[in-house]
């Protein structure tokens, strides 16, 4: 696996903490909004049970208060009707008053509608007030004119000896439970049931199932409403969905009203709101992801190629450009000064290794690398190289009589003056002792040109050297051919002695300095033409 995978997976790994922070929110905000939803449903159904439990206080008040009317205890004229419709406009929790007799006839009403019931003798409410001579209240029911579910009342009139002798009724408007219905549908999904004491469905609003009117106690939830007087339920509600349901009894009734939520709607919203936050999180860990793969590669992975190349081509004997080409400030400095360094050092190291240590000049390395440049060129081309084989005669006494540190020394103070002899675009190479080698290099075949070198070689060499306070004299041999180079199309390459052994003898017999011009037999190819020997 490569660096810039590597760093890509700690990134990757670096996020997930907080990967697992933002599921642990999401479930700490669902289970937040589920217990939210659980005490919303449960304080709506508190909320009903209350507003029910005080209109019931306000109803008993009103028919205890009514019974002290003189114009109601004088039940003997129908003219009591006149009086109640009085008093309905100042209570608008109900429907209607009327009194009846101890066997249920309606003495006198409130309302002038025709249609309704003459008896309630058949009702529970009001046979439970004259067997208690107290405040009784009905179930929920369905109102025999208004078909609504209503709760009716009946308060005994009493007389001295503590004898019904009428009953004071009231009916009562569910109203409340319309302001309960418009406070709920505030949150979507959000369903009211009333139930009677026996399970059923009074009122249910929203009812797309048409439940309203069916006796539901056999039904799971019916039965668990009905276990306890308060609670919440989460279970498949009555229309099959995942439900919350808050519950609570009605007071004097024995029916219950039943708040539910649709849990998936409850959970929609944080389920948005989790989905946005992983997708900005996915989006940053995206942008960071591919922002550091383009940056590692400009600012890193760019100096570590360079540095490689750098290192190969150390390895390899030759020096890279990259060092040197490299843009700055576009990479690490740290990778980029290490590059340059590599680049640095394998340039010394070229330079130690292509240089005679003792004298400066160019060495056999050099040469070699020249030749071998020569070698892979194309035949043809302007220029042409001539090269002069120089040999030191008389050194070999020098060292024995002198000591090495004073042969050294000739060997720097020759390398010094041939250096003075040529020019600078030729090239001055030590092959090794007492041996050098000097590189022309002509725009044109010159004939002259390398016999002038030549004889100022011999000169400069002939003159006596003053070494450590002593002179040293040393003749020099100097050999030299000419050929054409490879930078001129209709020339052809000529080839350098591949080892020293093939030159000619270097002194002649008294040892003095001379030049010579070879042959081209010593080189390799010959289909080069040469100058002639003098």
């Amino acid at each position: 696996m490569g660096l810039r995978a590597r760093l890509e997976v700690f990134i990757i790994a670096a996020f997930l903490p907080l990967v697992a922070l933002v599921v642990s929110l999401f479930l700490q905000q669902r289970d937040a909004d589920i217990e939210h939803a659980r005490q919303r449903v449960l304080t709506l159904a508190a909320q009903g049970a209350s507003q029910q439990a005080e209109i019931m206080t306000r109803v008993r008040g009103t028919l205890q208060t009514l019974a002290m009317i003189p114009e109601i205890r004088r039940y003997q004229s129908e003219d009591c009707g006149i009086t109640l419709r009085r008093i309905m406009p100042f209570q608008p929790w109900s429907t209607g008053f009327a009194l009846a007799t101890p066997d249920g006839h309606i003495w006198c009403r409130s309302g002038m509608n025709a249609s309704h019931a003459r008896t309630v003798a058949d009702q529970g409410y009001f046979r439970q007030a004259l067997a208690s001579k107290a405040f009784s209240t009905s179930d929920f029911r369905i109102g025999r004119s208004s078909g609504k579910a209503v709760l009716a009342a009946a308060q005994p009139l009493l007389d001295e000896d503590g004898t019904v002798q009428m009953v004071l009724l009231a009916g009562l408007d569910l109203k409340w439970v319309g302001e309960l219905i418009r406070e709920a549908a505030e949150a979507p999904g959000t369903t009211v049931t009333v139930f009677d004491a026996e399970g059923t469905i009074l009122i249910r609003e929203p009812d797309p199932s048409g439940l309203i009117g069916k006796r539901l106690m056999d039904h799971p939830i019916a039965n668990a409403v009905f276990q306890k007087d308060r609670g919440v339920l989460e279970d498949e509600g009555l229309d099959g969905q995942p439900t919350i349901i808050g519950f609570a009894a009605l007071d004097e009734t024995g029916g219950r009203i039943a708040i539910s939520a649709s849990r998936d709607l409850v959970l929609d919203e944080v389920n948005r709101r989790t989905l946005w936050g992983i997708a900005i999180l996915a989006g940053v860990v995206g942008t960071i992801v591919v922002g550091i793969w383009f940056l590692l590669d400009l600012l890193v992975l760019r100096g570590l190629r360079d540095l490689q190349q750098s290192a190969s081509a150390l390895s390899e004997g030759r020096i890279d450009s990259a060092g040197k080409g490299a843009v700055p400030g576009l990479r690490a400095r740290e990778i980029g000064n290490t590059a340059q360094a590599v680049h640095d050092m394998g340039a010394a190291l070229q330079n130690m290794a292509n240089k005679d240590q003792l004298t400066g000049l160019a060495n056999r390395r050099h040469l070699e690398s020249k030749v071998r440049d020569l070698h892979n060129s194309p035949l043809g081309g302007p220029g042409t190289l001539a090269l002069l084989c120089i040999d030191l005669d008389g050194f070999k006494p020098v060292n024995d009589r002198h000591g090495h540190h004073v042969g050294d020394a000739v060997l720097v103070e020759v390398a010094r003056r041939l250096l003075q002899c040529v020019r600078g675009k030729d090239d001055v190479i030590r092959l090794g002792g007492d041996e050098f080698l000097v590189c022309l290099s002509l725009a044109l075949v010159d004939r002259a040109m390398p016999m002038e070198i030549a004889s100022r070689i011999i000169d400069s060499l002939s003159v006596p050297m003053r070494l450590d306070g002593g002179r040293s004299g040393s003749d020099a041999a100097s050999g030299w051919r000419s050929g054409r180079s490879t930078m001129r199309i209709s020339t052809r390459r000529c080839a350098m002695p591949t080892k020293p052994s093939i030159w000619p003898s270097r002194t002649d017999a008294a040892g003095s300095s001379r030049i010579s011009r070879w042959s081209p037999v010593a080189f390799r190819p010959v289909p080069v033409p040469m100058l002639q020997p003098i």
